[in-house]
């Protein structure tokens, strides 16, 4: 894991990672980690006491955070430098606590699962010095220079900045609902960005819960929204929701928690654009409650809208260049009209959206064979954000499986199909969009593939062939040994002949094996003429 101090972003298994996930308690529940990876979240970070009794509770929400491709925050606190829920231990030496620390550090630090050390929550509001912090953040490093630490603060969040030798990832936790402006996160964020820009990425903590101590409620959906993104328009590159205990106690609300499971997946499908180093294209609005960012990668300008108001209001946007046509507006499926660089659109109150617009031509050099007859063969439908649109998905066994597109591995266009299969032979099943076809003909069946061997879940098993399955309909099925390159796979299958056959079938596409792999540019074609239809350099 590495920071990129550049952009604030990490950088997981050579790949951009903006972390989207919450905090929980201990014990985790068994199912909680699967509940939550397939809503889109790739982050946990439980509280919990770094005891030896305990151990094994902690070995096993790790190792099944691994089996989903999750990453952990994981806490230190107890044994570190203290402050969070739940994390004081009494009638224990200094000396016993590095014990513990170091050996909770050398367990853990070649774990897949493991994102970043979180060592001290809140040190300025417990008056811990920082150079007790520094301490500990010295003694971590020596043991693990690979995992960065974090660290989170209370206001005054500028606080922070005495501390900035003893952390690499710094953390605020504004809460709030109902007292305080909503705009509270965001301004926060704001700051510490502003302090630290270049030298350390900034996380923030949404407020997700609500009911009791000072906080006589829950945010609404509308509120926990606004606080995510106005956060993230203001330099936040890491989201940790406080907190989750499910199905429905922390948030009470799954309204809520669902809504934050939706900006998780927003997220992901927007993380090349807000960890690009790539300059941008300033972007104004007609109003100052009307709060913007932008971001250029791969051709395409993204734009970020907040409206700090609870009404709704018009917003009147003006690119900095005179683009016309048309602005896509994600996660609604719909477009806006832009003429001389300028749009318009609606906010909700407290609402957001995101505009994509293609600013600078991108030539493709993979275009779909003629006669492709399988639909959205490139995953760019983004009609359902983040999920293949033209499939149905069926399930081999572990309900953690899932089937995400990912913006930041592709040949093609914007996106690719990530799936993940925690186990081995209990994957999904990803059953295409059904097409005509005719007795007694061969279709050729060919996908664009790669898998990572560094992300499969065990790592005694790095060398351990990852294959993937294809199928047209039951009339057979080709395995393929998938290369950590992008390479392109081919299989063809002959329908029998007969009376009695369907006029339709489906594509069918499933990883068996346990691990990751990516798919793009699926295409289905009948082998009327092979030199015409497919690369002709193709050999069968």
């Amino acid at each position: 894991v590495k920071t990129d101090r550049l952009t604030g972003g990490l950088i997981v298994n050579r790949r951009q990672f903006f972390p989207a996930g919450f905090y929980c308690y201990s014990p985790v529940h068994s199912t909680l980690p699967e509940e939550e990876a397939v809503r889109g979240f790739n982050m946990i970070s439980p509280y919990q006491k770094i005891l030896p009794s305990s151990f094994p509770e902690r070995k096993a929400y790790m190792d099944r955070c691994a089996q989903l491709g999750m990453k952990v925050h994981y806490n230190l606190l107890s044994v570190a430098g203290g402050g969070g829920v739940a994390s004081q231990m009494e009638g224990i030496t200094a000396s016993e606590k590095k014990t513990l620390l170091l050996n909770e550090i050398k367990s853990f630090r070649n774990h897949p699962a493991l994102l970043a050390w979180y060592i001290a929550d809140e040190p300025n509001g417990y008056r811990i010095p920082p150079d007790t912090i520094r301490t500990i953040y010295d003694l971590i490093r020596e043991n693990d220079p690979w995992h960065p630490v974090s660290v989170v603060f209370m206001a005054p969040f500028t606080d922070a900045r005495k501390y900035a030798n003893a952390l690499d990832i710094v953390m605020a936790d504004p809460y709030p609902i109902p007292v305080s402006p909503v705009t509270m996160p965001g301004n926060v964020a704001k700051s510490l960005s502003n302090e630290f820009r270049g030298k350390r990425p900034v996380w923030m903590v949404p407020q997700a819960f609500g009911g009791g101590e000072l906080w006589s409620r829950e945010p609404t959906v509308q509120e926990v929204r606004a606080m995510t993104y106005q956060s993230i328009i203001n330099g936040a590159k890491g989201i940790q929701y406080f907190v989750r205990e499910g199905l429905n106690l922390f948030p009470k609300s799954t309204a809520l928690w669902n809504e934050c499971g939706k900006m998780a997946v927003e997220i992901a499908e927007m993380t090349p654009w807000l960890l690009s180093d790539e300059e941008t294209v300033p972007v104004l609005s007609g109003s100052e409650n009307i709060m913007l960012a932008s971001f250029v990668h791969n051709g395409y300008l993204l734009i970020l809208a907040a409206n700090r108001e609870n009404r709704p209001v018009r917003a009147d946007f003006s690119v900095s260049f005179p683009l016309s046509g048309r602005a896509r507006v994600l996660f609604e499926n719909r477009h806006v009209t832009m003429k001389g660089g300028k749009f318009s659109d609606y906010l909700s109150a407290l609402g957001t959206q995101v505009y994509l617009i293609n600013h600078v031509a991108v030539k493709e050099s993979l275009k779909p064979y003629r006669g492709n007859l399988i639909r959205d063969p490139g995953f760019e439908d983004l009609s359902g954000p983040g999920i293949p649109a033209s499939c149905y998905a069926w399930n081999n066994g572990d309900r953690g499986a899932t089937f995400f597109l990912d913006t930041r591995e592709h040949v093609e266009g914007n996106h690719s199909l990530r799936l993940v299969t925690p186990v081995n032979n209990r994957s999904a099943r990803l059953r295409f969009f059904p097409f005509k076809t005719s007795p007694g003909r061969t279709y050729y069946i060919s996908v664009m593939a790669r898998t990572d061997p560094e992300m499969i879940p065990d790592n005694s098993d790095a060398d351990k062939p990852v294959y993937f399955e294809i199928s047209l309909g039951n009339y057979g099925t080709r395995r393929f040994v998938l290369s950590n390159e992008w390479k392109e796979y081919v299989a063809a299958i002959t329908i029998p002949s007969g009376d009695n056959i369907p006029q339709k079938t489906n594509v069918i596409l499933q990883l068996p094996s346990a691990g990751v792999a990516w798919f793009d540019m699926l295409q289905a074609i009948e082998g009327v003429d092979v030199n015409r239809s497919i690369n002709p350099e193709l050999k069968f």
